[in-house]
C-alpha cells in the first residue's frame, strides 16, 4: 500500500478521464455519419444534404444498455507518435449505475503522455470508471488495483457528456442521420438493416449543424471515408456502426487517422454494476 500512496490521485485521474473520454470521443464521430450523393432530389422538395432520412428509434426510452467500442488510431497524441488500438466495454443499468472499462495496446502510451514518470511506477492493464449513487470511482488496474474517488463535482463531465445515451442521441438527429439502405443483412447473428452514410456528407451536414457539440467536431475533422450503419429492423434502434476518419481533436491535443467500430450488444438487460473491493478505502482528491 505504500506503494500505492505515491501515486498521484490527479494524475491517475487524468489518465483514466483522458483515455476513455478520446476513446468515447472517437466513437461517437462515426455515430454522426450523414447522407448518400446518388440520391436525385426533386427542386420542389429540396434538402440541405442529399440522402433519405435513417428511420432510427430515440434510445431516451431504454433504461439500460450495454455496447463494444473498438478503435484503430494512427496519429499524434499531445505531440508525440500514437498508433495502436483500444477497447471499451460499456454498461448502464436502471438503478443509476455506469461502467466503462477501457484496454487496449494504446493505453499505456496514453498514460504515459499525460502521467509522465507516473508511468514508471505504474502501467496499467485497464480503466474502469464507475458511475454509482455514491459518487464516481475510477480504478486503475496494474500489478494491483488503485481506486480514486475524485472530490471535484465535474471530474467526468467530459466522459458524462459523451456517454452512450448522448452520443446514440445525437446519431438520431436528422442533421446528419442521412444514407442510403442496401438492403437486409445479419450481422452478429441477428438480422439488421444496412445503410451505407456518404463521408462528405456528413463533413458538410456536421459542421452546418446548430448543435456546438456536433459542429465542432465536424470541423475537427480532415476527411470522414463512407461509413456503415446497421438498424435493427424490429426496434429501429442502432446495432453496429463502422467507420473510418482523419482529423484532430484541440482539446486532446490528438490528430490522424482512426477507424472505430461499435455494437450495441445489449438493450434493456439491465447489466449489474458493482465497486470492487480496491474502491472499499480508495484515495480521495
Amino acid at each position: 500500500m505504500k506503494q500505492a500512496h505515491r501515486l498521484t490521485p490527479s494524475g491517475i485521474t487524468l489518465i483514466a478521464t483522458t483515455v476513455v473520454f478520446i476513446v468515447v470521443l472517437t466513437v461517437v464521430v462515426p455515430a454522426f455519419s450523414a447522407t448518400f450523393p446518388g440520391i436525385v432530389v426533386p427542386a420542389s422538395t429540396p434538402t440541405p444534404y442529399p440522402g433519405d432520412v435513417i428511420p432510427l428509434q430515440s434510445i431516451a426510452g431504454l433504461t439500460s444498455l450495454n455496447a463494444t467500442v473498438q478503435l484503430q488510431v494512427n496519429g499524434l497524441i499531445n505531440g508525440q507518435r500514437a498508433q495502436g488500438d483500444l477497447t471499451a466495454l460499456l454498461a448502464t443499468n436502471d438503478q443509476d449505475a455506469s461502467r466503462v472499462t477501457v484496454s487496449g495496446s494504446l493505453l499505456g502510451q496514453l498514460a504515459a503522455q499525460v502521467g509522465g514518470s507516473l508511468v514508471g511506477l505504474f502501467t496499467p492493464s485497464k480503466v474502469d470508471i464507475y458511475k454509482v449513487p455514491e459518487g464516481t470511482y475510477i480504478v486503475v488496474n496494474g500489478l494491483f488495483p488503485v481506486c480514486v474517488k475524485p472530490s471535484e463535482l465535474n471530474a467526468t463531465a467530459a466522459v458524462d457528456e459523451m456517454s452512450p445515451a448522448s452520443l446514440l442521441t445525437m446519431l438520431t438527429s436528422s442533421d446528419v442521420a442521412r444514407g442510403k439502405l442496401i438492403g437486409q443483412e445479419t450481422l452478429n447473428g441477428k438480422t439488421v438493416k444496412h445503410y451505407v452514410l456518404n463521408g462528405d456528407a456528413f463533413l458538410a451536414a456536421a459542421q452546418a449543424s446548430t448543435d456546438p457539440k456536433l459542429r465542432a467536431f465536424g470541423e475537427s475533422l480532415w476527411a470522414a471515408e463512407d461509413a456503415d450503419l446497421y438498424v435493427d429492423p424490429k426496434t429501429g434502434l442502432p446495432a453496429a456502426f463502422r467507420g473510418n476518419y482523419s482529423g484532430a481533436y484541440e482539446p486532446l491535443k490528438f490528430e490522424g487517422d482512426f477507424a472505430v467500430q461499435i455494437d450495441l450488444t445489449g438493450v434493456n438487460t439491465n447489466p449489474p454494476v458493482s465497486l470492487p473491493s480496491s474502491c472499499d478505502n480508495p484515495i480521495s482528491r
